[in-house]
């Protein structure tokens, strides 16, 4: 039972659960054309991370655990226009790359994610994690993310995406806080999606009394590096 509550998403979210292979410092994802007049930014993978917390639920949820899968291989490209509505985002991130439940990420979340998990139960949840019944990673590699629109908030901009898993697309609006200095664009936020939204069932075992819950949260921050 351990090992019953395994990942539905993910998330995101996408190495071996142990252990951690730096990624190229930029991507290798193939460039395509942005609005004109922008600036074009390339990811830097070696300083870019995602977070998805994702927890147990139903009546038994106390036998299962809560995963920290995360991400340092995002890919892609920004464009920042002088006009913040005319920019916009290519991103992909490839989800066999997904570290599950690497455990200083787990003690670095704190909490109900501090408890250590074994061998046995990180790469259990991961390969049900990338199995043709959840990312079907053979098949779709990649989770892609669009910006459709930028709009400016307050305290930086909302982000309006098109993600694309397994095939399906889904409208995703996403807060962001960035700065742009020199020729480095950093960018971070939080935001909670379901998986339902995203065209993923919820894993679950045993009718339902132990399951993944539908809702997880995540976190991330972005460097992206001016491409001259």
């Amino acid at each position: 039972m351990r090992a019953a509550i395994k990942l539905s998403l993910t998330l995101p979210l996408m190495l071996v659960a142990s252990c951690r292979v730096p990624p190229a410092a930029r991507s290798t994802v193939a460039l395509v054309a942005g609005p004109a007049g922008a600036t074009m930014f390339q990811i830097d993978a070696s300083a870019s991370q995602m977070w998805f917390y994702l927890h147990s639920d139903g009546p038994l949820a106390r036998m299962g655990h809560s995963h920290v899968i995360v991400s340092h291989s995002l890919q892609g490209v920004v464009w920042i226009h002088p006009q913040l509505e005319r920019s916009s985002c290519d991103l992909q991130l490839p989800v066999d790359t997904l570290m599950v439940d690497d455990p200083q990420e787990r003690a670095s979340a704190g909490g109900e994610f501090s408890e250590p998990l074994d061998d046995e139960a990180r790469a259990g949840t991961r390969e049900h994690m990338l199995g043709d019944r959840q990312l079907d990673a053979a098949h779709f590699p990649k989770l892609s993310l669009r910006c459709m629109q930028v709009r400016a908030a307050p305290d930086g901009a909302l982000l309006d995406l098109t993600v694309t898993l397994r095939g399906h697309e889904a409208s995703l609006a996403v807060p962001v806080k960035w700065q742009h200095r020199g020729n480095t664009l950093q960018a971070s936020g939080e935001f909670i999606f379901k998986q339902t939204a995203l065209g993923m069932e919820p894993y679950s075992a045993l009718l339902g009394a132990l399951r993944v819950a539908d809702e997880i949260r995540a976190r991330f921050v972005i460097v992206a590096l001016e491409s001259r």
